[in-house]
């Protein structure tokens, strides 16, 4: 095991010397529960090991995941780029464009499958749809590297949620130390601190319709555990029921965990003693991330509950000073808003693997290339990758 790294299980958890600092006492709250309990106690769709990495004073997750081809789409490589895009492209309304991509999707499907690309020892993975971005130096990530090699020698290596504009740091340690930048998907960045995007129209709505509002807006002090039914079916029936089963499938012990804990700020709308809307975020020096949320699908639209969620969120990032990453999906209500389209994406270590488990992850990044250079011609050069039709966060 490298020097100064440690690798935090169900064995050893008790013991630990944990690191001091605001952040690293942050992660331990949310990881030891996950550590103890198990994955599937907070997540019905994520049969993974939990650990954690200390390197220094930075704590991050550690997910252990091996051919988890039916779980979720954070923990499975299989799910994110094949079964994922699959429902999508099943919701086309041009039948002879979705059968011929179906299609051309199986020859792919097989190939990851061969080569295993669901066995996986995953860094930083919250297990949230976007991760905070701890600022690795190229040495810690080297080190990183060689000690996950020596415990893990079957397994590639993949960091999660990493991009060039709130990751800069992190992305650049990761190249130089030979990890292969496979396209995720798409997200949104908003940074409030440059006040242009006030002057957009759609923000001039919400905030209008915000002063207006019949809702409360309360936080997570303000919550209660009887809260916890509620938002747990919020969240379900937005991001399961109306998007996709391969999202996150949050429980109500997950719900409890984040009140308990503090793990996400939560802003929620209530009206007559409901919640009918919240928003979960968390936060890192720089950066605030649109983690998780929902509202109640049977309101009517013109209510506009999405639309007053997130400008309370966007106010938040404003009088914070943060960059606002908005995570993925809804693309043109974000950008009306003043977001910028960002690429993020999974890096990936595979130099100590076989040829064919090698040549999966190659096939892999170099299709997701070849797609969006295609899509980005196809369509005047706008960035398009075919996992940007997801629920907001």
């Amino acid at each position: 095991m490298a020097s100064g790294i440690q690798i935090i299980d169900v064995d050893n958890v008790d013991s630990i010397d944990w690191p001091t600092n605001k952040e690293s006492d942050h992660t331990r709250r949310y990881m030891v529960p996950f550590i103890k309990n198990g994955s599937l106690f907070y997540m019905d769709n994520a049969d993974v090991k939990m650990m954690a990495l200390m390197i220094d004073d930075v704590l991050m997750p550690l997910v252990l995941a091996e051919r988890n081809y039916h779980d979720s789409n954070v923990c499975s490589t299989y799910t994110h780029y094949v079964k994922y895009a699959v429902e999508e492209i099943e919701k086309l309304d041009n039948r002879p464009l979705a059968w011929l991509l179906k299609a051309c999707s199986l020859p792919f499907a097989l190939i990851l499958k061969a080569g295993r690309v669901d066995k996986v020892i995953y860094v930083n993975n919250w297990l949230f749809s976007t991760n905070p971005c701890p600022e690795l130096l190229p040495e810690q990530v080297g080190a990183i590297t060689s000690a996950l090699k020596l415990r893990y020698p079957g397994y590639a290596i993949v960091f999660r949620s990493v991009n060039t504009y709130t990751c800069k740091t992190i992305f650049d340690s990761l190249r130089e130390n030979g990890y292969r930048m496979v396209r995720s998907r798409q997200i949104y960045i908003l940074d409030p601190t440059r006040k242009a995007y006030l002057k957009k129209e759609n923000v001039r709505k919400d905030r209008k319709l915000l002063k207006k509002t019949a809702y409360k807006i309360i936080d997570t002090d303000q919550l209660t555990e009887t809260d916890v039914p509620v938002l747990t079916k919020l969240y379900r029936d937005l991001y399961l029921r109306k998007h996709s089963f391969f999202n996150p499938q949050l429980n109500e012990n997950f719900f409890h965990l984040i009140l308990k804990e503090r793990i996400l700020e939560i802003k929620a709308l209530r009206k007559s003693g409901r919640i009918d809307a919240f928003s979960g975020c968390y936060s890192n020096k720089k950066v605030m991330i649109f983690g998780i949320g929902g509202h109640d699908t049977q309101v009517p639209l013109k209510v506009g509950l999405n639309r007053q969620y997130f400008s309370v969120t966007m106010a938040e990032a404003e009088k914070r000073g943060q960059l606002l990453n908005l995570s993925a999906g809804a693309g043109t209500f974000k950008l009306f808003r003043g977001a910028e389209p960002c690429i993020e994406y999974d890096a990936v270590y595979d130099d100590h693997l076989p040829f064919h488990r090698r040549l999966a992850w190659w096939c892999l990044k170099y299709s997701l290339d070849v797609w969006q250079y295609a899509a980005s011609f196809l369509l005047c050069k706008r960035t398009v990758l075919p996992t940007s039709n997801r629920p907001p966060g």
